[in-house]
């Protein structure tokens, strides 16, 4: 969509913090203003961006700003997560042979995204790496940033095909450091995450994720016995057809994201030079409630 044919959305999200287009395009202009006294700062980011920024932080132009300066600043203090994502790498190619990570291109009546995973074949291969599935789901967030009203996301797990011996390879850390990337930085907001096919162990990895996410966030981990309770809380037409739903099959999705990747290849290049040269930062980086900025990361909660 463009910019324009975006306008009627954002209207309608800036709204659910009283606030409306006219503001939130005044809080854009003072944005630029501000950016534009930010030498440290690359110039990346466009007018759609800086409008989803003041949604997703509910319409504080000073979050906003803090985390306009995280998305840039902190890259480098989470490399296995914010850097090397461009989907031309091989990483993107590995996961796309594995399993299917895609949005629909449907909003929820909430004004919420869905995305789906699913395996692809009968199980994930012994050397399936769950760091991709960070990646690949960064990419997507960040063509959203540019060219979607992010007001939320739902995401739809089917864990068939999961094995053990991958689930080990979700640590704490790995899901506390992408949590952190996710909200702490890209400022996206996590509204729900619906799971089907859960086995015992996969259980047992949730619990133990106690740990280091607070529990608001386990308010939002739910856990379907079958399909049809899946179809109680997302419509039909918006489930594909690999999850029992009238939509667009996943494979379709697939086409038409990796169709989106190839328009915004110039966009990761891009975001692959992010470079922030602290020597220019007119003041000091102060801390952060989400994050200690020289690597003394805190427990995360999520709004």
């Amino acid at each position: 969509m463009t910019t324009q044919d975006l306008e009627p959305m954002f209207d309608r999200a800036a709204r659910q913090f009283n606030s409306n287009l006219k503001t939130l395009d005044d809080d854009v202009l003072g944005l630029e203003e501000w950016l534009n006294t930010q030498p440290h700062l690359p110039k990346l980011l466009d007018k759609n961006s800086l409008r989803n920024f003041v949604i997703l932080n509910k319409c504080s132009f000073e979050i906003a700003k803090q985390k306009i300066d995280n998305y840039f600043s902190i890259r480098a203090k989470l490399p296995e997560i914010a850097l090397g994502i461009n989907p031309k790498l091989p990483y993107h190619r590995t996961f796309n042979e594995a399993a299917f990570l895609v949005e629909h291109p449907q909003l929820t009546d909430e004004m919420y995204r869905l995305t789906f995973f699913q395996v692809k074949g009968e199980s994930l291969p012994e050397s399936y790496e769950p760091i991709n599935f960070v990646k690949k789901f960064h990419t997507i967030q960040e063509m959203r940033l540019r060219d979607d009203v992010m007001c939320g996301d739902v995401v739809v797990v089917d864990y068939r095909g999961f094995p053990l011996s991958i689930a080990l390879k979700v640590t704490p850390m790995l899901v506390y450091k992408t949590l952190l990337f996710y909200e702490g930085i890209l400022s996206a907001r996590l509204k729900a995450i619906h799971s089907i096919n859960t086995a015992p162990y996969i259980m047992n990895i949730v619990r133990a994720l106690k740990s280091v996410i607070k529990p608001k966030v386990f308010e939002r981990l739910h856990f379907h016995p079958d399909l049809d309770s899946l179809k109680k809380v997302i419509r039909p037409d918006l489930l594909p057809v690999d999850f029992g739903g009238e939509g667009l099959s996943l494979q379709e999705l697939e086409d038409a994201l990796e169709e989106k990747y190839r328009k915004n290849q110039d966009l990761f290049d891009r975001i692959d030079k992010i470079k922030v040269d602290e020597s220019l930062r007119p003041q000091k980086l102060e801390d952060s409630e989400f994050l200690g900025y020289y690597g003394n990361f805190k427990k995360l909660e999520i709004d």
